[in-house]
């Protein structure tokens, strides 16, 4: 684990009237506090970056074209930037560099070495194994935790291509400022889908909610995980979202409801937490992910915790989840992107049915 530097908290004001601290569950005050009476507005940003995948769906393309075997998030698709130093850039211009907290997994350090030469933001964790998507947030949000109990956290997978990313890096500061004001939800990001894909998740925006700068913000009346062709038809034609999996919220937020859904997955990482820092953190991450069942996060919590969530919509902006060599080659095809690949794809897929 790389060691962060001593940052000073930074103050704010407060949020308003009607905004009361969050009820938790024993344990988790414990890990955070039990001085909650600072205001949510005061609460310090910042980026978790996960990147401990291993890029399964992608590694024959990668291997295709690259000739590389190496997962996704270590890979130049296009450019002289690998995905994970595109997510780092992205998340840059939303926190202080210092305060980017990545997650890798154990075997990928060569990689990660690789991309130090052009220098490594905040702090790394590497997991002795992968476990999914839930344990890769919550570990890092242990992490945060025993630093800055008050902070607001914004999640960033690295296997994301974005376009107009000043636009999307607005988004997110939105989504952010709507965490601190309600400090009980998660924010996701939903962008405006362009065909009926069924590998995405999916939010269903109900009512639109007030909140400062953000003009579309929304409580989610329901969300699916990766739902069969009718019904991700269905939902295109109703004018859903898809979800980017970019999520905002409060560091209290996420906890208390991994407390509640993912007991199994926060209590094992709970306790390899307490050694963070000293000389058995290696034996306590160990032994913690020997107990931590894999746990994908859409599917264990935000499908079964509608009510706690609220969706931002984000617009204008070109967005795809590089999980399948389908998307990328699409991407290419659609802003006419031409890689210098040491070897030849097959032919790009048409683009999904659009909004007519």
């Amino acid at each position: 684990m790389r060691k962060p530097e001593t940052i000073p908290d930074r103050g704010g004001s407060s949020v308003g009237e009607g905004v009361r601290p969050l009820a938790l569950p024993g344990d988790v005050v414990g890990l955070l506090g039990a001085d909650r009476d600072e205001p949510a507005a005061q609460r310090n940003a910042w980026a978790v970056v996960l990147a401990g995948g291993e890029g399964t769906r992608l590694r024959g393309f990668v291997r295709q074209v690259l000739g590389s075997e190496r997962p996704k998030q270590f890979c130049r698709i296009i450019g002289t930037r690998s995905m994970l130093r595109h997510t780092w850039d992205r998340a840059a211009r939303v926190v202080a560099p210092e305060r980017i907290v990545t997650v890798i997994t154990a075997g990928h350090e060569r990689f990660l070495d690789e991309e130090g030469r052009h220098g490594v933001p905040g702090t790394v964790l590497v997991q002795p194994s992968g476990r999914g998507t839930a344990p890769g947030i919550l570990l890092p949000l242990m992490w945060i935790a025993r630093h800055d109990p008050q902070a607001v956290v914004a999640v960033f997978p690295a296997d994301h291509f974005v376009w107009k990313e000043e636009c999307f890096a607005r988004h997110v500061q939105e989504g952010l400022a709507a965490a601190e004001y309600w400090p009980r939800r998660l924010i996701l990001l939903g962008v405006e889908a362009e065909g009926p894909e069924t590998g995405y998740g999916w939010i269903a925006a109900g009512s639109a909610v007030g909140g400062p700068s953000a003009p579309e913000l929304y409580a989610v009346r329901r969300f699916w995980e990766k739902p069969d062709r009718p019904t991700a038809l269905r939902l295109f034609r109703a004018g859903s979202f898809w979800n980017t999996l970019v999520l905002a919220g409060c560091l209290e937020a996420y906890l208390r409801l991994a407390a509640v859904e993912v007991p199994e997955v926060l209590a094992p990482l709970r306790a390899a937490a307490e050694c963070m820092g000293t000389p058995r953190e290696t034996a306590a991450l160990r032994a913690g992910y020997a107990r931590v069942p894999t746990t994908n996060l859409s599917q264990a919590l935000l499908a079964r915790r509608p009510q706690d969530l609220m969706m931002l919509a984000v617009r204008g902006v070109c967005w795809s989840d590089w999980g399948e060599p389908a998307r990328i080659l699409r991407t290419l095809h659609r802003f006419d992107f031409r890689p210098r690949w040491p070897r030849t794809p097959a032919q790009a897929p048409r683009p999904a049915t659009a909004r007519a």
